[in-house]
């Protein structure tokens, strides 16, 4: 007879079945995190038409490093640091806006720049003369940034794989549903929570969690063969939910049968988690899109954006909008039940009064499966060389075969 589990003492688990809570609060780890997983990963920051026009630009934080997006005069969408190669002063200082011309202006010494990254004036260049500093020295550092899906990704590291290869485990699923006709955001908010960034990620692929959710188990959980509705973990830790037909009616909720996105079923619903921190989800006709900045151990930003189509009637994006805010939005059902969660956990994680936590559910892949959040920690492991269930101990890959 196997030994209860104790408040103290690893489980009696595999390895690959639980894990150290010292992933969620040592300070010294999420610093690693920064550097080898937000700093060298791809990551998604926007969709395109948040800079729709010439000259459009947002600020954004990643990995601790201070960038901006510009949607350029030549009509290119680039990310630059946002740092002046002169004296380090940061160039842009709102969170978005339009330059109105192409020329990028330092505040402090007034070096100005175009929206491709050249350098273009230095005052009183003279002063130079000596050195043989000129303006073709000194361009913005360019940060890797390609478009997929119609998102803008971005990757501070240059040697990071191809964006196809990064995607292709996921492509197959959202491409036509994202690129058939153009999409557009028509909603973002941000929550700041207490909490660490992956017990997040961990809420978006659980299914076990949907029993949190009063929405989830009436028009999910509360069908017959939803739970056998499948996981596909796939490489570079992402996770797929094979599509299902929801039962909206059951509470009372809009049939979302009509206004469909493209190549989407009645009512339908698909979702993928893409590592480290990304989820798109669609219901049949709106999309969610989840994105997180981690600030602290226990500080997050979670970023949502509600997606439509840009061909939308104003009686369409009405519809849509309704149907988005049923289910999320700063109102909605399912963000305030996901934030207590994880509030609590990381309260209790911060305290120590748990040390371990558990994610040994097997059910071949099915619903409530725990595969999504081996398939996440076997990406961690690999990119920082710790093991989940013991931070204090080295990773190494499993040998070849095993």
């Amino acid at each position: 007879m196997k030994k209860p589990l104790s408040w103290t003492a690893p489980p009696i688990l595999p390895e690959t079945h639980y894990l150290d809570n010292r992933i969620y609060t040592d300070p010294g780890l999420f610093d690693v995190e920064m550097q080898a997983i937000f700093g060298a990963r791809w990551k998604l920051i926007c969709h395109r038409s948040e800079l729709p026009e010439p000259g459009d630009f947002r600020t954004v934080t990643l990995a601790g490093h201070n960038l901006f997006l510009v949607h350029g005069f030549d009509g290119e969408i680039r990310t630059f640091f946002n740092v002046c190669p002169h004296r380090g002063a940061a160039l842009i200082r709102k969170p978005a806006g339009n330059l109105g011309q192409d020329r990028i202006q330092c505040f402090y010494h007034l070096w100005s720049f175009t929206s491709s990254g050249r350098c273009q004036k230095i005052p009183r260049r003279d002063g130079y003369n000596r050195c043989g500093l000129r303006e073709e020295h000194v361009g913005l550092r360019a940060v890797k940034t390609e478009i997929r899906l119609g998102f803008v990704w971005v990757c501070l590291d240059d040697a990071v794989e191809p964006i196809d290869d990064f995607l292709a485990p996921v492509l197959d699923d959202f491409d036509p549903v994202l690129t058939s006709e153009e999409v557009e955001v028509f909603h973002l908010h941000r929550a700041e929570f207490k909490a660490n960034w992956k017990l997040f990620v961990e809420t978006n692929c659980e299914g076990y969690h949907e029993l949190l959710h009063v929405l989830n188990r009436t028009t999910g959980l509360g069908q017959k063969n939803y739970t056998k509705r499948r996981w596909r973990p796939t490489q570079w830790g992402h996770n797929v939910f094979e599509p299902f037909a929801i039962g909206y009616e059951r509470l009372e909720l809009d049939s979302r049968a009509t206004n469909l996105f493209p190549t989407m079923a009645p009512n339908g619903h698909i979702v993928a988690d893409i590592f480290p921190d990304t989820m798109l989800n669609i219901r049949a006709t709106v999309g969610r899109i989840d994105t997180l900045i981690p600030v602290a151990p226990g500080l997050t930003i979670l970023e949502c954006r509600g997606i439509g189509l840009k061909s939308d009637s104003a009686e369409t994006r009405a519809s849509r909008i309704r149907q988005h805010n049923q289910v999320w939005g700063p109102a909605g059902r399912n963000l305030p039940e996901d934030l207590w969660a994880v509030e609590s956990q990381w309260a209790n994680m911060a305290a120590g009064s748990l040390p371990y936590s558990i994610i040994a559910r097997e059910e071949d892949n099915q619903a409530m499966d725990d595969s999504p959040l081996r398939n996440f920690y076997g990406e961690w492991s690999r990119l920082l060389h710790r093991c989940p269930h013991d931070i204090d101990a080295q990773w190494s890959p499993a040998p070849e075969g095993a």
